[in-house]
């Protein structure tokens, strides 16, 4: 195999496969990245048993064939490459590869390329498209309050459910809760639980200057995500996604309307004075008519409060959450004015903007005492 490309190209390629090659990976043959040279293009694989990528670009190729490298180690070379291009020759005989690029030069070895997984092959049972300014909106709105525990896999994915021309995006960890909807004609009904890894990485490939389309294909307990000449294929989460709307209170008994800057400064001055253990910092709020009290305390620490200016209906309230919670909301409501609706200290407390009606959240207060 001999091809030659640009390295900018190559390593852009290199560095979107390396998302898919695991640290650690469960066989040495995952640890490696699948190079193929054919016609005028060369194909990049990474893969481990959960997630495929493949990335296609543009080349020279003198001779056709197949590879496989140690993934980390190829993706750091080429990253650090100082030439505007970059050629790679195959060396049967001595099972190595040449890579140069400006006056470097590597010779590594190969791995059996017999070894390594074959791409999933992908006959989609159902395709649709979205707009790349679509999807980046509702994974930016949900995708942070997912969980991150791996043995509760149910909370570590967002729920895409399609009906009645409306996609909404559903993200919680069993604390929180974040939806967001938007309007989406022409697709037939669905519901999915896509992986939050695989959202992380669709958001992060959407990074072009021109508007771009995600396609996406399901079949069977799969899902393949098309961006550009990218290609990603991974497992859904097989498992039923319970019914968020319960935890939606009907009615609530106090309604305040605050800042949403002042706010979030004010919570993320005061969680410096509460206690950080586990990165859990607990901040309490006092809702009052005309003004909201944020307060904190710890022994080890010490006692802060910030007083903001807010308009409430209802008896007051005290209340206490998990810091991160409401940062979180307030960084990704881009609204001037925040909605906060509460019933009594315990119950699920609704977060939201006039200016977005179609983006709700949802958050579980902390047992405290005032």
């Amino acid at each position: 195999m001999i091809f030659s490309c640009t390295t900018a190209s190559l390593n852009k390629a290199a560095q979107a496969a390396m998302s898919a090659v695991p640290s650690k990976p469960s066989t040495p043959i995952f640890g490696g990245m699948h190079l193929i040279a054919t016609k005028d293009t060369i194909e990049l694989q990474g893969m481990d048993i959960n997630l495929a990528i493949s990335c296609t670009i543009k080349g020279e190729v003198e001779e056709e064939g197949e590879i496989v490298l140690a993934a980390a180690r190829f993706a750091e070379m080429v990253k650090n490459m100082n030439g505007e291009t970059v050629k790679i020759t195959q060396s049967r005989e001595e099972g190595n590869v040449r890579l140069q690029s400006g006056n470097t030069d590597y010779k590594i070895l190969l791995m059996n390329a017999e070894e390594y997984p074959k791409f999933p092959e992908f006959n989609p049972a159902k395709t649709f498209t979205l707009p790349d300014e679509k999807i980046k909106e509702l994974i930016k709105k949900t995708a942070f309050a997912c969980g991150n525990e791996t043995e509760r896999p149910l909370y570590t994915g967002i729920w895409c459910d399609i009906k009645q021309g409306k996609i909404t995006f559903v993200g919680t960890n069993s604390h929180r809760l974040a939806i967001k909807s938007m309007p989406l004609e022409g697709i037939d009904d669905l519901s999915i639980i896509i992986p939050n890894y695989l959202i992380k990485e669709i958001n992060k490939n959407l990074n072009s200057k021109l508007p771009q389309e995600v396609k996406i294909s399901l079949l069977n307990n799969q899902i393949m995500v098309v961006i550009d000449n990218l290609v990603m294929v991974s497992r859904l989460i097989d498992a039923k996604f319970p019914d968020y709307k319960m935890v939606i209170p009907g009615s609530f008994a106090v309604t305040t309307t605050v800042k949403s800057k002042d706010l979030a400064g004010a919570v993320s001055r005061m969680s410096l004075c509460s206690s950080d253990e586990n990165d859990y910092s607990i901040v309490k709020l006092t809702v009052d008519q005309e003004e909201l009290k944020v307060m904190s305390s710890s022994p080890d620490v010490g006692t802060g409060q910030e007083i903001v200016p807010c308009s409430t209906t209802g008896e007051k309230l005290n209340i206490a959450f998990n810091a991160v919670y409401l940062l979180d909301i307030m960084n990704n409501l881009e609204a001037e004015e925040a909605i906060i609706q509460f019933n009594n200290p315990l119950s699920p407390v609704c977060i939201k903007s006039a200016k977005d009606p179609d983006y709700i959240y949802i958050v579980t207060p902390v047992r405290v005492l005032f």
